[in-house]
């Protein structure tokens, strides 16, 4: 009986263990996005991950999902990477002919002639910023349609794949995945992957990575960022089909970025308006992850736009790498574009280290003033 009784203590306290066990962040992210998913009618699959903490969630993550114009992203991704190898000429003109021109999304078709000329680096922002199809396929002509999958099974993204020039069915490499994709597809983990690359400058140069992060900065189309405040930056590519809303993306966050995929397929709502379901949805989860990794947004943003790090940009940052140009020997000759980069980070720590500072790769004001500089120049310059 006494044997029992131990027992039976033992177990209530076991229970009592499980029961009062703090949450974790990740479990914490579960019951905040799991209603959502689960209440959207037609099939979903997410992928989430924090860059810096590797916080993560998911959800049919590596279910293969048609992308709609979202595949543009890797298409992208494949021609900075041939740009990097002398491959292709970013500045090159490309003319535009009648047959070029696509219908759907975009403004070249209704809105230029034909023998117009642009350089391929502008095919390449009206794809991303406008997801233009003329665009796209005259990247596409430059590049070759076979080498975004090829350089995507290089990178371990086997799923993420174009299958044919859009609107262009007759090309399509990829026969049977364009019956069940369409224009192309991916797994929600993959892109997250594929942003992860990104983000860490490891699909291209520091220029190229730049121009990257510029056309999907200014994507005209904030699925993942509708009612962010405007001083929190978002990189995005969307896509849309009638059955289909797809977007990805990194939320520049002062806590860390956050890299999201989120693909809708088979959706009953297919209304072309601004209170689509699946858009609403992919909405939704960017407003949780602002609240969920930035809490405290509202200050967090005040107070990072005093730092100066690796994305800061203006006239403060041209100062800073005038400055290090100044101070160290052997001088790092940084281009004073005012854009705060890798290479300008490097020459910071190799200053702070030089001045026996923390090598944070950052500037405050504190370090602004040991680098000669007037505390009056310091206030953030939009």
């Amino acid at each position: 009986m006494r044997h029992r009784y131990l027992l039976l203590q033992l177990t209530f306290a076991a229970v009592l263990v499980v029961s009062t066990r703090t949450s974790t962040a990740e479990d914490r992210l579960q019951v905040k996005l799991a209603p959502l998913i689960a209440a959207h009618e037609g099939k979903v699959a997410v992928a989430i991950k924090n860059l810096k903490t590797g916080e993560a969630f998911s959800h049919n993550a590596g279910v293969p999902m048609p992308t709609a114009s979202l595949i543009k992203l890797p298409v992208m991704v494949e021609a900075y990477r041939q740009a990097e190898e002398a491959k292709i000429d970013l500045k090159k003109l490309i003319t535009l002919r009648q047959e070029d021109k696509a219908p759907g999304s975009g403004i070249l078709t209704q809105h230029f002639s034909p023998g117009m000329s642009l350089p391929l680096v502008d095919a390449i922002h009206l794809m991303i910023v406008y997801s233009d199809n003329t665009a796209t396929n005259l990247v596409l002509d430059q590049i070759g349609l076979p080498a975004t999958n090829t350089t995507m099974e290089r990178l371990g993204l086997a799923n993420t794949k174009i299958h044919s020039k859009v609107f262009r069915g007759d090309t399509t490499i990829h026969p049977e995945r364009s019956k069940e994709f369409g224009l192309g597809s991916t797994t929600a983990g993959e892109m997250v992957a594929l942003l992860e690359l990104l983000d860490q400058g490891k699909l291209a140069g520091e220029e190229g990575t730049k121009e990257m992060r510029r056309h999907l900065a200014a994507c005209e189309d904030k699925r993942l960022s509708r009612g962010f405040p405007p001083e929190i930056k978002v990189l995005q590519k969307t896509g849309s089909v009638t059955a289909i809303r797809t977007v990805a993306g990194i939320i520049e966050l002062p806590s860390g970025n956050v890299a999201v995929c989120v693909l809708t397929n088979d959706n009953k709502d297919r209304r072309w308006a601004a209170d689509n379901a699946g858009e609403v949805l992919a909405a939704n989860i960017g407003r949780i992850l602002l609240e969920h990794f930035q809490p405290d947004w509202r200050t967090a943003i005040r107070e990072a736009d005093l730092v100066l790090r690796v994305g800061s940009q203006g006239t403060r940052v041209e100062k800073l790498q005038r400055a290090l140009n100044e101070k160290l020997v052997p001088s790092p000759e940084l281009n004073p574009d005012g854009e705060f980069g890798p290479v300008t980070k490097a020459a910071v720590i190799a200053w702070q280290k030089g001045n026996e500072l923390p090598e944070s790769g950052e500037i405050n004001l504190e370090a602004w003033k040991i680098l000669g500089l007037p505390a009056d120049l310091y206030r953030p310059s939009k």
